[in-house]
C-alpha cells in the first residue's frame, strides 16, 4: 500500500506536520513519497532523510528557545516589514530583507543530505518561477536550494537562482501539493496548515499585517480551487488560530492547537486500512 504525504505552507503554523509524523511512526507506516510546499518542503525533507518527528521536535527546541537562534533571526528580521507602515517600500533592498544563509546552513548541518537522490523517502518540492510565473517541481539534483527556493517569501526572503530560474515561494502557485504526488499513490493525505478565518474586529490591520494575511487568503482560495477538480483521500486542516506566519517561539501552542489532528488522521487512515485489508 502506498502512502503519499503532503505538507502544505504555512509558515510557524507548519511546526504542527510534525505532530503528523508522529502519528505515522505510532501507527507504524511510513509514506512511500512526499511532498512539500515552504515549511512543509523543510520538515518533509528533514523526515525523508531518516530524521525522527522526536528528532524534529528536539531540533526545533534546540533553534526555539536560544536567543541565538535562526528562527530568532528570523523573527526579529521580520519585524522590519512593520516599517512599511512608515517608510517608503522603495527604500527596501531589491529581493528581500532575509538573505536566508544562515538559516539554510543550519538546515544543512541537521539534514547531512546533499541531494535528493540520497534521501530514504522520494520528495517532491514545490517553488514557483518568478518570470515564467508557473509551478516548478524539484525532484532531483541539489536538495538545500530547492528547500530554500520553496520557502522564499516574496520580500522577506531573497529569491534563489536555480537551473537558469529565479525561484520564489511555492505557496504562490501549490500551498497543498497532493496532486503532484496522486499518480504515484493509493492513498494521499494532505495536510492544511493555513490559517482558519480570523475574528472580525473593528480595526485595520497594519500594513505588515495586510501583507502577511493577504498572501494567507490567496493560498485558501488557491487549495479551495484544487479542491473542486481533485480531493486527496484524507485531508486534514489543522486549524491553529492566533499564530503569524514567523510565530515560531511559540512552538508549544502550535503543538497543542495541532493535537486533536493526531487522533482525526489515526481514525481516517485506519478506516481506509481496514477496508483495504477486507
Amino acid at each position: 500500500m502506498n502512502i503519499g504525504l503532503a505538507l502544505g505552507s504555512g509558515g510557524a503554523r507548519g511546526l504542527a506536520h510534525i505532530l503528523i509524523l508522529e502519528v505515522f511512526e505510532e501507527m507504524g507506516l511510513q509514506p512511500t513519497i512526499i511532498s512539500g510546499c515552504s515549511v512543509g518542503a523543510v520538515i518533509g525533507s528533514a523526515f525523508a532523510t531518516g530524521l525522527t518527528a522526536k528528532e524534529l521536535r528536539e531540533i526545533v527546541d534546540e533553534v526555539v528557545f536560544q536567543k541565538n537562534s535562526k528562527f530568532w533571526e528570523i523573527h526579529r528580521r521580520s519585524d522590519l516589514i512593520k516599517l512599511l507602515d512608515f517608510i517608503d517600500p522603495s527604500l527596501i533592498k531589491p529581493g528581500g530583507i532575509i538573505k536566508g544563509d544562515k538559516f539554510i546552513n543550519f538546515i544543512n548541518d541537521k539534514l547531512k543530505v546533499e541531494n535528493f537522490e540520497d534521501l530514504k523517502i522520494p520528495m517532491k518540492i514545490v517553488a514557483t518561477d518568478y518570470w515564467n510565473k508557473d509551478q516548478v517541481i524539484l525532484e532531483s539534483g541539489k536538495l538545500l536550494p530547492a528547500i530554500k527556493a520553496s520557502y522564499s517569501i516574496p520580500g522577506l526572503f531573497m529569491p534563489v537562482r536555480l537551473n537558469k530560474r529565479l525561484l520564489i515561494d511555492g505557496g504562490m502557485v501549490n500551498p497543498l501539493p497532493y496532486d503532484i504526488i496522486q499518480k504515484e499513490t493509493d492513498i494521499t493525505v494532505a495536510i492544511d496548515v493555513t490559517a482558519p478565518k480570523s475574528k472580525m474586529e473593528d480595526m485595520i490591520p497594519s500594513a505588515h499585517e495586510l501583507l502577511f494575511s493577504t498572501y494567507q487568503i490567496m493560498q485558501k482560495s488557491i487549495i479551495a480551487g484544487k479542491l473542486k477538480f481533485s480531493k486527496p483521500d484524507i485531508l486534514i486542516r489543522t486549524n491553529i488560530n492566533g499564530i503569524r506566519v514567523h510565530d515560531f517561539m511559540k512552538a508549544e501552542l502550535i503543538y497543542k492547537q495541532a493535537t486533536p489532528c493526531k487522533d482525526k488522521l489515526k481514525r481516517k487512515l485506519d478506516s481506509i486500512l481496514s477496508k483495504v485489508e477486507t
